[in-house]
């Protein structure tokens, strides 16, 4: 089970647990007797509530909803409490102290807009369910104590999920930074013991050549062309290097091993639901295609973390003899593609060109669909040549989504 799904299954596990509580509270007998006539409104509450946890769940667990609900599920949980709050004793009521409920949830999460709009809402929310206790005379300075408290609560919270997310963000760029040093001793090391091994040893021969030239030139030349072999070395060399750079993960894990850590790690850091799903059977692709592929999935999966406002990053792969395709789908806010610099057949903008780039390099097209409130589409399609694939061993077929998914 991975980890968002493990968290989805204890929020509903506590939030059933929340509504037997309510169950147990009610019998309490001030709270009964405050709840009067209104008990049987305040079961059939319950019930509702019931059935909204189980149809949430369906959405979230069965379905993989993501955050585009995330507004409509806070809009129920006030409502609820709300009602809550109405039915056993207003401004009495200990219920109120649910609001606190979303303020967190929304601050755990790192969303500071939610836990503010949270917050506003639970305190409009419950001057609207004591309001008709107005009368009381004790009315105005309770309600403004637990507005001071509740809004005061809201500030440490969004305070804190800005915090988190800050401190979220720097900390992978750090690890990025990081892991780039690393890589650059790694390479400026395998450049020192080897490519600049090989140029130092070609230089001196040639220089040697060249003194040798005036007194014996069959020996100069000898020597020279004899560097020939020095040079295919060096080139051997480069080639290796230009591996190293082109993506380390793939070449060591292979591209949907790779692929696959990739999409659920982002899964599991941006909070998205990012099922992967792979038609056809499964084929050791061409290395530069694999590269190519490997590396369009990860800009798109950035531009959707940074920009789409999503919930799902659905990555689908289509094997055929002939052809592949990669698509990367979300279902976020869209956007016009002329109003980034991106019209159908203009490279523009740093991480579309950058993408549509990489793919014309082997010979393959970036199509990118997209319409304002509407989610993304970006297809990376390559041919393949008769013999430069083969089945890839131990790859599972059809879809991996109940497997990779997030939870």
């Amino acid at each position: 089970m991975g980890t968002l799904r493990a968290r989805s299954v204890t929020f509903f596990v506590q939030y059933l647990v929340l509504l037997l509580a309510a169950l147990v509270w009610v019998q309490i007998g001030p709270v009964r007797e405050r709840t009067g006539p209104n008990l049987g409104l305040f079961y059939a509450l319950i019930g509702a509530a019931v059935v909204y946890v189980a149809l949430r769940w369906y959405l979230v667990v069965g379905r993989g909803a993501g955050r585009q609900w995330s507004y409509l599920w806070l809009a129920v949980d006030l409502l609820l409490i709300t009602a809550t709050v109405r039915l056993t004793g207003g401004l009495d009521s200990e219920a109120a102290l649910l609001y606190v409920w979303p303020l967190a949830t929304s601050s755990i999460q790192r969303l500071p807009r939610r836990t503010l709009v949270a917050g506003l809402s639970s305190a409009v929310l419950y001057m609207a369910a004591t309001w008709v206790d107005r009368a009381d005379p004790n009315y105005v300075s309770a309600m403004a104590a637990r507005l001071l408290i509740l809004l005061l609560a809201t500030s440490q919270a969004v305070v804190y999920a800005r915090a988190e997310s800050a401190s979220i963000e720097e900390s992978a760029r750090l690890r990025e930074r990081l892991a780039l040093a690393d890589y650059r001793d790694r390479l400026a090391g395998e450049m020192h013991d080897g490519l600049q091994h090989y140029l130092a040893d070609i230089s001196m021969h040639l220089e040697l050549a060249r003194r040798l030239m005036p007194d014996d030139p069959a020996e100069a030349a000898s020597l020279a062309v004899d560097q020939r072999y020095a040079v295919r070395r060096a080139a051997d060399e480069l080639r290796y290097l230009i591996r190293l750079l082109r993506s380390p993960a793939v070449d060591r894990e292979g591209f949907l091993a790779a692929l696959r850590n990739h999409v659920n790690t982002f899964g599991e850091r941006a909070s998205l639901s990012t099922p992967l799903e792979i038609e056809g059977p499964a084929l050791a692709l061409p290395p530069e295609v694999a590269h190519a592929a490997f590396r369009i999935v990860q800009e798109a999966l950035t531009n959707v973390e940074k920009h789409a406002q999503a919930g799902q990053a659905k990555v689908t792969l289509r094997f055929a003899r002939r052809s592949f395709e990669c698509l990367v789908t979300d279902d976020g806010v869209g956007f016009c593609p002329a109003s980034v610099g991106e019209p159908a057949n203009v490279s523009t903008g740093v991480g579309l060109s950058s993408m549509r780039q990489r793919a014309m390099a082997v010979g393959g097209e970036l199509e990118i669909s997209s319409t304002p409130g509407g989610g993304a589409e970006i297809k990376f399609s390559a041919p393949l040549k008769a013999g430069q694939v083969a089945p890839a061993e131990g790859i599972r077929n059809g879809n991996d989504q109940a497997a990779d998914r997030r939870g």
